[in-house]
């Protein structure tokens, strides 16, 4: 019968390594191309986010295993004192490590977000609001408030007298639970971040399906070749930004929830452990796959990325299948939208038959960000 162990087993010891290892190669590659290409806002928070990546994974690497290998160890199924010992050492740096990179993580997407949604409600003021400049000093200001948010948990682990890697009296505090890792920790890390990202995301989401719109309603008109490759970088940058946080949003909630249940919930008390390490696969698996959004969405760190690894990646590369079913995963409800405008149209003789064709509607106005998708 599969038991709880089982599934600890299978997380623990073979799939976080499974995805850790790659993805801690594939994050810090991210991190390189980011800080080598950071000639927006969006690269240089880019490059911050993959660096807490690659702190996440490096720390998941470095705790879950010996962890479970720990535990058989205490129980006496595989004696093996070296795994516990350096569990034990090495916990007490990478967990408060951990914890800030999380919280890093969780408000450089809210950075992200806010970055995307000035890019598209305010085109003409994002030129002087997002430059490299104000996001290395956000990124800069982010990173100093995440450490001291969470410097507390530096002094929530210690070695007891026979080594052995135990719980302070500060951790096991009524009232530090309950302000500290309950009612700060919600606000800090759930409410006030997320309330953020689901509402300008939405904004954002709303923008893009508005550009079809005004790609239907500017159609007679024209733009230099030059504007027209700025305002598809800038829709293209923010589709990929929008997929990231979507993932970001689906996979990292059951970590920052069983936070609480932790601290609300005593041990034997508290529902379906295997939320545990699930929670924790699902974190890895975000900070790993972040690579791939960047790859299908961004044409200058494919380039870059296939540089490293000695792949030639032409300068005028069409747009692949994956960008184009990303594209349209975020932005497809419009198309009914714009072809119910298109076919209205035409009912009403507004369009001449010889006009432009439904498949060579042109780019909006110089001035304008381009959002949606070019048919």
């Amino acid at each position: 019968m599969w038991e709880y162990q089982d599934t600890e087993d299978l997380i623990y010891v073979f799939l976080i390594p499974l995805i850790c290892i790659p993805g801690l190669v594939a994050a810090t590659a991210s991190a390189y191309v980011f800080f080598k290409i950071r000639s927006s806002s969006l690269e240089v928070l880019l490059f911050g986010l993959s660096l807490f990546d690659v702190a996440v994974l490096g720390c998941s690497l470095t705790m879950y295993p010996s962890l479970n290998q720990c535990k058989k160890a205490e129980e006496g199924e595989d004696p093996n004192p070296f795994v516990c010992h350096f569990f034990w050492k090495t916990t007490i740096a990478t967990y408060p490590f951990a914890q800030i990179a999380q919280a890093g993580s969780v408000w450089t997407c809210v950075a992200v977000t806010v970055d995307r949604f000035v890019a598209v409600s305010f085109p003409i003021k994002k030129r002087i609001w997002c430059t490299p400049m104000t996001s290395t000093i956000t990124l800069c200001a982010l990173t100093g408030f995440c450490i001291l948010y969470k410097f507390p948990a530096f002094f929530e682990l210690e070695l007891n007298a026979m080594g052995v890697l135990s719980q302070t009296s500060l951790r096991s505090s009524p009232t530090y639970q309950l302000y500290y890792n309950v009612f700060a920790y919600s606000i800090v890390m759930l409410v006030l971040p997320w309330t953020i990202i689901i509402i300008l995301n939405f904004i954002v989401i709303l923008r893009v399906r508005e550009a079809y719109g005004r790609r239907c309603h500017l159609a007679k008109h024209s733009l230099r070749r030059s504007v027209r490759r700025r305002d598809d970088a800038e829709r293209r940058c923010t589709i990929m930004a929008v997929v990231m946080i979507s993932l970001f949003f689906f996979l990292n909630p059951p970590s920052l929830i069983n936070h609480l249940i932790e601290a609300i919930m005593p041990p034997d008390r508290q529902p379906f452990r295997e939320r545990i390490p699930i929670s924790n696969l699902l974190v890895c698996i975000n900070s790993a796959s972040n690579i791939l959004i960047y790859c299908v969405f961004n044409r200058k760190f494919r380039r870059t990325i296939g540089g490293l690894l000695g792949i030639a990646i032409p300068e005028n590369e069409r747009r692949g299948v994956l960008e184009r079913a990303g594209s349209f995963v975020i932005t497809g409800f419009a198309v009914r939208m714009m072809a119910s405008q298109w076919k209205q149209r035409s009912n009403n003789g507004s369009l001449k038959s010889n006009q432009t064709r439904f498949g060579d509607v042109s780019t909006p106005l110089e001035g304008e960000t381009l959002l949606g998708i070019p048919t």
